[in-house]
């Protein structure tokens, strides 16, 4: 498995012009995936890849600006021969997740980038929310919001009943 180091990632960011409030952004994300991802790591044998949680974050908003940023992402990662990071980077926008299994890197990606709105740490519920409410008459807009929203919260329980935290206070933990 090839994962460009943090580094890297910046390189690879600055390369593909990726907007500086979305730098900022994937910055805030990449703190607080590592934040839930140490967590789990201490609870589990096997815990998640730190290294891929850090890319993943970092890159996840490199095609920002693009249509499909995530898909665009993914496929300019896997150009670049990270294809373990773009499965994380064309996830962070939608992905199933039933809630029975553990949370993976994907799914820790996934979560702490709707933690991160901006540069301004906000709820999961707040985030989506705000964003269904802005779809004014768009109803299949709202339904797939309220949907990856129902993912979210499913991904949100499975951390907490495995850390015994609540979520928004982990990702705003000290180091």
């Amino acid at each position: 498995m090839l994962i460009p180091t943090p580094e890297q990632c910046e390189e690879l960011l600055a390369s593909h012009n990726t907007p500086e409030a979305s730098v900022t952004h994937s910055r805030m994300v990449r703190d607080v995936a590592r934040r839930i991802g140490r967590d789990l790591k201490w609870l589990r044998d096997r815990g998640p890849n730190l290294a891929l949680i850090t890319a993943g974050a970092l890159l996840h908003d490199i095609a920002k600006g693009q249509e499909d940023h995530a898909a665009a992402g993914a496929a300019l990662l896997r150009e670049e021969g990270y294809p373990e990071v773009a499965d994380i980077v064309g996830a962070h926008n939608d992905l199933e997740y039933s809630g029975k299994l553990s949370v993976t890197e994907k799914e820790i990606v996934f979560i702490a980038d709707k933690l991160v709105k901006g540069d301004q740490m906000v709820t999961v519920i707040y985030m989506y929310d705000h964003k269904i409410e802005a779809c004014g008459n768009d109803t299949q807009k709202a339904e797939d919001l309220m949907q990856r929203k129902e993912t979210a919260l499913r991904i949100k329980t499975a951390i907490e009943q495995e850390t015994g935290k609540n979520l928004e206070e982990l990702a705003i933990a000290e180091d």
